[in-house]
């Protein structure tokens, strides 16, 4: 797992310093966007406000042309009034004329001329001296419509001044004498200065342009060359080629023909003069603050840029140091597991587990053997409390001195006591334990809890086979010393019941000698009986073994102790057929029949049940006799085997009979145990090794 998860880990690393890199990528792109976004967005706000300036300047254009147009025809209404008193020809002549058109023109002080034209179109008379006598305007558009019969103010279209070859616009009114006839016109010529003086208040900046004109042609004009005044020679054309509004009433952007700069142009139509206002704003002039404003966006997005990109690196190197720091954490993490592996393993094989008490909180932390020795789930949450129910009551005093020795700041020797396992299963453990202090005082114990059950038991085993071992040398120790005794006594027992039964035969039956002797030659037969089961008892030679019929032999055994068994004792065989054994048939056959007379004896004169077992499994003949006789306590039970040793008065047991049945059992290669508790009866049960069937027939067990 540890290769596969490095290499994952370094492509999720590579792909969050990806990430990184997309996302400083993204964040510039962004600011790429979004400056864009708002230099159009200014682009367009300037062109809409330049666009605004310039309709609202035509507009002001419009009103000064008007109000011009208007104070104008206020003189010329005046002057053909005065014209018109007297009808008589020498209120006609042109020095009073002249006179009339001075004092009236002297109320405007922008008007650059004043002149009356004859009926016959012929001038008359002007303010100015250097027009031409008699100069014929018959021609003129506004004298032929105020000849036939037109009385409002005309504005003409411009025409060349009969002065100079600048375009002038007049503004005629038609002159009548007092019986309604048509006497002449008046014609009034602006000073165009008036009209450079005030476009000169409209800011229109140094590419701006302003102008006048009528029909399809220029009436005044301020370029931002300086030129200005009238322009005979420029054309509308000039101007706006053919992008101006059908309306002639509105705002649009092109290009002037006439100097090449790109503007928006303001164009408002006075109606009833004839006459158009136009005003134009540079379009780079306009746009001049958007720059301005540009560089500054641009500056802001720059720094904001080296931001990102100093931000995106500083992310990538934080990213790159916190890899090496997983990448430490993730070594240090591999350590830590596989340490704890360690523990864990060498906890599970030692059978140990760890415990922390918090004195502080009161809470208990185990590790898992801790959960595998109590044998509770690991969503058990142990507690002091909880782990007390889990000991026996005669331990639970023990321990709490042992905690509360820790508590006071000593380290207590090791205790051992038993748990109860869920399932009920018993264990032996060890504990240990030693305060954590903090400030002098206790905060914590920390400990281990062994499971010493293993441990015990094999001791426990050990101890006995030493017991078992020092049982065998102690018998074989009696059994030479009895061997040696019983070969004297018998040796001194021979010639006491051989001539004892010699004299018998010549007593004659009845007689008080012969009862006597019969008495010796009893007492010397159970001697001679008592030596004999001392020299089986420390018999050293090998036996004489082949195969035997465990089944087969009960029965041979039982005909033996059918007759010598009393009557309230019940046999019950339980044998199965085929359970053959390696061993000496005498010698087995010697178990059977101490083991049946003990449990009889065992029984007593009360009623009651042997039952011996023959059962053949995992390669072992298990022959069992049980008894319900009285039992044995523990003090007993643990000495039966030994030689000598009875519990029969004096006079009725030796003591050898166990003992010669443990002898044979071990000698054959198997072992004895007994199991008994008084008033429950006793159970020997002795294993030997099965022998596998070799054309041998079973014997039926049909004795029983």
């Amino acid at each position: 797992m540890g290769p596969r998860d490095r290499s994952g880990g370094l492509r999720r690393s590579d792909r969050k310093r990806w990430a990184a890199q997309a996302f400083g990528l993204g964040i510039v792109s962004l600011l790429s966007f979004m400056l864009l976004l708002q230099l159009r967005q200014d682009r367009a706000a300037a062109l809409a406000s330049a666009t605004a300036t310039a309709d609202r300047l035509s507009r002001v254009l419009e009103a000064h042309t008007r109000e011009t147009a208007s104070a104008v025809g206020a003189v010329l209404a005046a002057t053909a009034f005065h014209l018109r008193m007297s009808t008589r020809a020498d209120t006609l002549q042109p020095d009073r004329v002249r006179r009339v058109l001075l004092e009236n023109a002297n109320s405007l002080p922008y008007l650059g001329a004043l002149s009356f034209i004859g009926a016959d179109g012929l001038l008359v008379a002007s303010t100015r001296r250097e027009l031409p006598p008699s100069a014929d305007i018959s021609s003129r558009d506004y004298f032929r419509r105020h000849a036939a019969g037109e009385t409002g103010l005309l504005m003409g279209s411009a025409v060349p001044s009969l002065v100079s070859q600048n375009v002038v616009l007049p503004i005629s009114q038609r002159v009548e004498t007092v019986e309604g006839a048509f006497a002449g016109v008046l014609v009034a010529v602006i000073d165009f200065r008036h009209f450079q003086a005030f476009y000169r208040t409209l800011r229109i900046g140094d590419l701006g342009l302003v102008a006048l004109y009528s029909g399809e042609r220029v009436m005044t004009l301020e370029l931002p060359d300086g030129r200005s005044g009238a322009y005979g020679d420029v054309s509308t054309g000039m101007l706006f080629r053919d992008v101006l509004p059908d309306a002639g009433v509105g705002t649009f952007h092109a290009e002037t023909p006439l100097d090449g700069v790109d503007r928006i142009m303001g164009i408002r139509t006075i109606d009833g003069l004839s006459l158009g206002a136009v005003v134009g704003v540079s379009v780079e002039e306009a746009l001049a603050d958007w720059r301005l404003g540009a560089r500054s966006h641009a500056l802001v997005w720059l720094a904001a840029g080296l931001g990102v990109v100093g931000l995106t690196v500083m992310l990538l190197g934080q990213m790159h140091r916190r890899d090496r720091a997983t990448e430490a954490l993730r070594a240090a993490g591999e350590r830590l597991c596989r340490d704890e592996q360690h523990l864990t393993r060498a906890q599970t094989v030692s059978r140990m587990g760890s415990w922390e008490l918090d004195l502080v909180s009161g809470r208990v932390l185990w590790s898992p053997m801790m959960y595998r020795i109590f044998g509770q789930p690991m969503a058990y949450r142990p507690t002091v409390a909880n782990i007390f129910e889990l000991v026996g009551e005669e331990i639970r005093g023990d321990l709490r001195r042992f905690l509360d020795e820790a508590v006071a700041g000593s380290s207590p020797p090791g205790i051992e006591f038993d748990i109860t396992r869920p399932d009920g299963g018993t264990r032996r453990c060890r504990c240990k334990c030693e305060p954590v202090l903090s400030g002098g005082r206790t905060v914590a114990i920390i400990g281990t809890l062994q499971d010493v059950t293993e441990q015990r038991r094999a001791e426990a085993k050990r101890l006995e086979l030493e017991r078992q071992l020092q049982q065998a040398m102690k018998m074989e120790a009696l059994g030479t010393l009895a061997g040696g005794i019983a070969h004297d006594l018998n040796n001194a027992l021979v010639p006491v019941l051989g001539l004892t039964e010699c004299v018998l035969e010549s007593l004659p039956p009845g007689s008080a000698e012969r009862a006597d002797l019969e008495v010796v030659v009893h007492g010397a037969a159970r001697a001679r009986d008592l030596v004999r089961q001392i020299l089986a008892f420390s018999r050293k030679e090998t036996p004489e073994r082949r195969p035997v019929d465990v089944g087969a032999l009960l029965g041979s055994a039982w005909e033996l102790l059918r007759h010598a068994l009393p009557p309230t004792v019940t046999v019950d065989f339980r044998c199965a057929s085929g359970a053959q054994v390696m061993a000496d048939p005498s010698q087995l056959h010697q178990v059977v029949v101490n083991l049946v007379t003990n449990a009889a004896q065992a029984i007593g004169d009360r009623a009651g049940t042997v039952t011996v077992t023959v059962a053949a499994a995992g390669g072992e003949v298990r022959l069992s006799v049980a008894d319900t006789g009285s039992g044995m306590d523990e003090a007993v039970l643990a000495r039966v085997f030994e030689p000598f040793f009875t519990t029969k008065p004096v006079g009725e047991g030796t003591g050898l009979g166990l003992a010669v049945v443990h002898g044979i059992v071990t000698g054959h290669g198997g072992r004895i145990e007994c199991r008994s508790r008084p008033g429950e009866g006793t159970v020997f049960d002795i294993h030997l090794p099965a022998l596998e069937a070799a054309g041998l027939e079973p014997v039926p067990c049909d004795f029983i």
